[in-house]
């Protein structure tokens, strides 16, 4: 059994060139999404395959959607990060999410975060820095995400009686602060009574998760 090997600081390879797009064609559509059919070579043997798929029909520019990782911190170290809490139809059930949405046209991801941020729960954020895009289920959707790291200051005037806009209100959003420390297990007790929960919200706690138990 052949084991790969870790590559050297910067040698990351570049990737490989697509193979070639045969035919696309939707399927269906609606307001927001498309169901698409591609028709492509195979890379391995040059064989024609087809490959179903659902893109956003909302997309203005290389990203879709942000999500917004808002960080409180606390003087006694008990830092803590925002969620949102909703009804989501395809799932059938209640999510524990990062606040997110759509990018506008003419809008960056910075400005779209934060703009979400503002709406979905009041609070007005400072940037951090941001990630590159990121594919959640690359076998399903073209869909694309970008996360946006903020920071929330409670002392600002404008996040003292923080307000959610009125159509977030009409969608029954909510908002709650879950502490960073032990957020892989706070995440995985709330799973277990009938959440789902979000995989980009996981993914972090995962890497706290590893960073503590592992001594990273």
């Amino acid at each position: 059994m052949s084991h790969a090997k870790p590559l050297s600081a910067g040698a990351i390879p570049q990737a490989p060139a697509s193979p070639s797009t045969i035919e696309k064609k939707t399927l269906a559509a609606s307001k927001f999404l498309r169901f698409v059919n591609v028709d492509y070579n195979r890379p391995v043997d040059s064989a024609k395959v087809s490959w179903q798929y659902v893109e956003r029909t909302t997309r203005k520019g290389e990203v879709d959607a942000v999500n917004i990782f808002a960080i409180l911190k606390k003087k006694d170290g008990n830092h803590v990060v925002l969620v949102v809490k909703q009804y989501r139809p395809p799932l059938g059930k209640y999510t524990i999410e990062l606040p997110a949405g759509l990018v506008d046209n003419n809008e960056s991801p910075k400005e779209a975060a934060l703009r979400e941020l503002k709406e979905e729960t009041g609070y007005v954020g400072q940037f951090v820095g941001s990630t590159g895009q990121q594919f959640l289920s690359p076998g399903l959707t073209n869909e694309n995400m970008v996360t946006i790291f903020a920071e929330i200051d409670p002392d600002l005037p404008e996040n003292r009686n923080p307000k959610q806009s009125k159509e977030d209100r009409k969608m029954g959003i909510t908002k709650e602060w879950l502490p960073l420390k032990n957020l892989h297990e706070t995440l995985a007790k709330y799973e277990s009574h009938g959440w789902g929960v979000f995989g980009g919200l996981y993914a972090v706690a995962h890497g706290l998760y590893i960073k503590e138990r592992m001594g990273l």
